[in-house]
């Protein structure tokens, strides 16, 4: 929390910069319709910026606090922490690069000749930040489930024979996570997660193979 905060602070002189970078890849212009908006925007903004910003040291903690109960040998910790960040980070810039700007871009052109968005800077700030958190999250999966196998909360076999279910859970949330109800910007969000879905299940037969000829050589 505390690096979080430190971080915070020192985004938040770099937060209109920021509200900037969102703009730019937006392509539109907001507007602040009350006085105190511009500012609790930039505040909001670096709260969010600290929490992205300090996400390697969070996530290296929490693996520092709760690898135990993970069930994932502490040898291998660094590789955990460093894939769990390249997901998170990699999922946010396919996000602000590529998600962003195709959906903002559908949602204002909607408008017609009497129709005119008049955006909230506050608001557009809230929707980037949590659209940017949200893929972030997202692409962890792989990681998610490695994590449940290794606790023996679930088996690869399992992930595969509801396969069905999954690639529909994956759909309804593609469609409630992404900006617009088209099938475009939803197969954006769909597509890659399913991809990370099959990657994490390969790992986990992984994991599961070396657990078995584990157990088989000390029954020996």
């Amino acid at each position: 929390m505390a690096v979080a905060v430190l971080s915070g602070i020192v985004s938040f002189f770099f937060s209109k910069d920021l509200i900037r970078l969102l703009l730019k890849t937006a392509g539109i212009k907001v507007y602040y319709l009350t006085l105190p908006e511009v500012f609790l925007t930039t505040v909001e903004v670096a709260m969010y910026a600290g929490v992205f910003f300090a996400l390697p040291v969070i996530i290296y903690l929490a693996w520092h606090e709760f690898h135990g109960a993970t069930g994932i040998k502490p040898v291998y910790g660094w590789l955990f922490v460093f894939f769990a960040i390249v997901l998170f980070y990699g999922g946010s810039i396919f996000c602000y690069f590529v998600v962003l700007p195709s959906g903002i871009k559908f949602l204002v052109g909607n408008e017609g000749g009497v129709i005119k968005a008049m955006i909230s800077v506050q608001r557009f700030a809230v929707f980037c930040a949590a659209m940017i958190f949200a893929f972030g999250i997202t692409f962890e999966v792989p990681i998610i489930l490695l994590v449940l196998s290794k606790m023996g909360l679930v088996k690869s076999k399992t992930l595969t024979k509801t396969r069905r279910f999954a690639v529909l859970f994956i759909a309804v949330a593609a469609a409630m996570i992404t900006p617009t109800p088209d099938i475009y910007n939803m197969m954006l969000l769909a597509v890659p997660t399913y991809v990370l879905y099959e990657v994490g299940i390969i790992l986990m037969r992984i994991v599961e193979k070396k657990a078995a000829e584990k157990s088989a050589t000390d029954n020996r």
